[in-house]
């Protein structure tokens, strides 16, 4: 379900000779070099002022939190291949795991290393406000996550990260929403195969109808179709920590309206994701439940909300998936049914959890190998007595979507924010806020996309 939530890197060492900065012991800002005898003074005062997270001064475009957990390694690999034009840094709690993976990876030089806990908040603060952008994959985000969000508020640092988990992202937005407008930092979640996808393809869809049909959007659901992918430990931990939750999570991720703001416009119709099996005669297929739609439906009604119901008064969003016929698909629904209901017990989750991948291991096919194709059928509003028109739209993916296929997307978002801040401006897109993929980047991402040879978002 939690497609790319990772596990933190656990314990805490000296640090490395590669280069870096050590953030667990008193701050003396050394760049420290192969050569332990050779020091030199790099970084000898944190910023005593707070700076925009568009200024030039900053000494990194990004910063990856997380980089040696499962989907951290994948973003590094994406990030290695933008090659010297872009600055950046890795960042964890390990310093033998830092050096471990610059030599697994063959680390530029360039590329620094920030050792700091995830829960040390004045060290997470003297590492962003050095930086554009923060990273995190540092999951399950419900334990680990808030102290790097509150430093990147606090230093006016955009970030993106690779969390599913809604009933936390509901939790920074009612904590940090109002801060981050403030000051200027753009917190954007769910940057991962869980939601940003969805969310860029049902804002292609709504602006095709808009400019050529001149007419606002009904509907759209989303129909995940041919994909070859996996799934690792983290995830399934992070999965599992959402079904652990307390009375106030479950209710929380059972409101269709979850990320809804509180003095936002009205809500749309939905009050529900897709619970039945049906044949689409647009797709010419049987469709059934995702579970991906529990956090993909939330990010795309809050981007509509974020936009003062730009889609529509009466959008409404759902989301499924192919089945290989009537009979599979309520084979599936029904089983699907049973399992959640045995995962709400304790004993039986514990049970099934130690027969699952650890974190830090993964089955399936992760990688070039996988592939992702993802289908969107839009329903126009009726006008002056025509009937509502439909329009199709697609999104292809030539790697896993889960992990290679995740970490290429928030590195994309990532470097968005921190390489066409001017552009985003001049677009009209919002400078600071709790935000979504489509509400902060929107077209100008689905551009970037579209100029790279992994995803690709066109109408049909």
């Amino acid at each position: 379900l939690l497609h790319s939530c990772v596990h933190p890197s656990r314990g805490s060492h000296e640090v490395s000779s590669w280069p870096s900065l050590d953030l667990l012991g008193p701050w003396r800002g050394e760049r420290r070099t192969r050569d332990p005898q050779r020091r030199f003074e790099a970084w000898d005062e944190p910023c005593a002022r707070r700076m925009s997270s568009r200024a030039s001064d900053r000494t990194w475009d990004v910063v990856v939190f997380g980089a040696t957990g499962f989907t951290g390694k994948w973003v590094v690999r994406h990030l290695q291949k933008e090659g010297k034009e872009v600055q950046w840094a890795v960042a964890g709690r390990s310093a033998d795991k830092l050096a471990q993976l610059r030599e697994e990876l063959q680390l530029s030089e360039d590329v620094h290393e920030c050792v700091v806990d995830a829960s040390d908040l004045e060290g997470l603060k003297r590492i962003t406000e050095r930086a554009k952008v923060a990273i995190s994959t540092v999951g399950p985000f419900m334990k680990h996550g808030t102290p790097l969000v509150e430093a990147c508020v606090e230093t006016g640092t955009d970030y993106c990260d690779t969390t599913g988990e809604t009933p936390w992202v509901r939790d920074i937005i009612d904590k940090y929403h109002e801060k981050a407008v403030e000051n200027k930092a753009r917190i954007v979640s769910c940057c991962s195969f869980l939601s940003l996808p969805f969310d860029l393809g049902t804002l292609m869809v709504v602006d095709h109808m808009k400019k050529h049909l001149h007419r606002k959007c009904r509907s759209v659901l989303a129909v995940i179709g041919d994909t070859k992918a996996g799934v690792s430990g983290g995830t399934i931990d992070s999965a599992f920590g959402m079904l652990s939750g307390d009375a106030k999570t479950a209710a929380s991720m059972a409101d269709p309206y979850e990320l809804h703001p509180k003095s936002g416009p009205p809500k749309g119709p939905d009050r529900g994701n897709l619970d039945t099996i049906f044949f689409s005669k647009e797709l010419k297929c049987t469709v059934g439940p995702s579970l991906g739609a529990l956090v993909n439906s939330k990010i795309v009604r809050r981007s509509n909300a974020l936009q003062q119901n730009a889609y529509g008064d009466h959008f409404s969003y759902d989301e499924g998936e192919m089945k290989r016929n009537r009979v599979m698909g309520w084979i599936g629904l029904w089983t699907g049914k049973v399992a959640m209901a045995f995962l709400s017990m304790g004993w039986f989750r514990n049970m099934v959890q130690k027969a699952l991948p650890a974190p830090g291991t993964a089955v399936g096919t992760i990688g070039e190998q996988g592939y992702c194709n993802l289908h969107f059928i839009g329903k126009t509003e009726p006008e002056n007595g025509e009937a509502s028109a439909t329009v199709l739209g697609k999104a292809e993916m030539k790697m896993d979507p889960a992990y290679a296929g995740t970490a290429k997307m928030v590195v994309e978002a990532a470097l968005c924010l921190a390489l066409q801040d001017e552009e985003l401006r001049n677009a009209g897109y919002p400078e600071g806020g709790v935000l979504t993929p489509a509400a902060s980047m929107g077209h100008v991402l689905i551009d970037r996309f579209n100029t790279r040879d992994f995803m690709k978002f066109f109408m049909e």
